[in-house]
This record gives structure tokens, sequence and C-alpha cells, in this order.
């Protein structure tokens, strides 16, 4: 019991320590690509998003550059392979637009999804692997959550800014133009005598 019970405290740790995500910016009519080594029958898996949701093109590209998958014009999107060749992979993110673009993405390369796969392993202690990936999954699009709110906060306050600083400028417009009607309307009095 109790080396089983050790058994997944290491694999909930270690798999903790392997979840790592990543934000890039990219600037207008970019592409950056990431490299993954895989052997034959390596699993890799990929999920980003960007800031926004604004499209960028995400393409999955083999040894030979060749594509394999592509997803063009999307603000998120996740995509699971296995490689056929060993060799060195390629995914990458490109961006079109004439404006900056915030990719977070989250890549689980060979070595945690070898981990995850069960060799000789009870029910139990795969009904675990799953769970952890499951888990995994979950921590990840909290970290995408966490990033779309700070990301729709930094909008909300500059918003607030923006219209506080408007409405401060209609007052003084406002208190300017009742302060010239006065003037005006007296002066207007004043020649005819009247005051």
């Amino acid at each position: 019991m109790n080396r089983s019970f050790a058994s997944i405290v290491v694999l909930l740790s270690v798999l903790a320590s392997l979840t790592a995500a990543y934000t890039t910016i990219m600037f207008p009519n970019t592409q950056e690509c990431y490299f993954e080594r895989m052997k034959t029958g390596d699993h890799f898996s990929i999920t980003f998003e960007t800031a926004g949701k604004l499209p960028i093109d995400f393409a999955i590209n083999d040894v030979n550059r060749n594509p394999i998958y592509s997803m063009p014009h999307t603000g998120e999107g996740s995509y699971n392979y296995v490689s056929t060749v060993e060799g060195r992979y390629s995914y990458c993110f490109k961006n079109n637009a004439p404006h900056e673009i915030v990719v977070n993405f989250n890549p689980h390369g060979p070595e945690e999804e070898t981990f995850l796969a069960g060799h000789d392993a009870s029910p139990a202690e795969n009904e675990v692997r799953k769970l952890s990936h499951n888990i995994e999954e979950i921590k990840d699009h909290f970290n995408f959550m966490l990033f779309r709110n700070e990301v729709h906060e930094h909008s909300v306050s500059d918003t607030q800014k923006r219209m506080f600083n408007w409405a401060i400028l209609q007052t003084l417009a406002l208190a300017g133009a009742c302060g010239w009607q006065i003037y005006y309307v007296r002066s207007l009095f004043k020649i005819r005598g009247v005051v």
C-alpha cells in the first residue's frame, strides 16, 4: 500500500514539474517555429490560444518540412500526433495580421507521453495515469484562463482610464460653454443697457 501511494505521489510531482506553458509575442507578418525531436511511434500533443482569440496560422511539419496538419486563421486549438519517422519535427505559428498577437501554448513532448504510457502496470496505476493526464489538461486550460483574465483586466483598466479622462474633458467643455454663454448674455444686456 505504501509503495503504490509513494508511486502515485512521485507520478503527480513529476507531472507537475513537466507542465510548462510558453508565451510569445508574434510581431506583424512573422512566423515562429519550434522543434521537437521524436523517435518513431512517439506521441506529441500541443494546445494553444491567442490573446483575444485573434486569428493566427498554425502548422505541424514533419522531418522533411512537409505539412502534417495546419489550422489557418484560428484563435485556439489542440492537436495530437504520433510520429512515423524519427527526426526533428516542427510546429509553427504565423501572424499575418498587421498588429502584434500574443500566443500562449503548451507542448507535451515524447518524454511526458512516454512517462504517461502504462508499462506493465496494474489497472489502478493505469487509471491514475489517465487521471494525471486529465489533471494536466485541466491545469493547462486553467493557465489559459488566467492568461485570458490578465489580458481582459488590462483592457478593462485601459478602457476605464479613457472613460474617466473623457468624462473630465466633457465636464470641462460643458463648464467652459456655460461660462462663455453667461459672459455673452451679460455682455449683450450691458450693450443694451438693461443690466
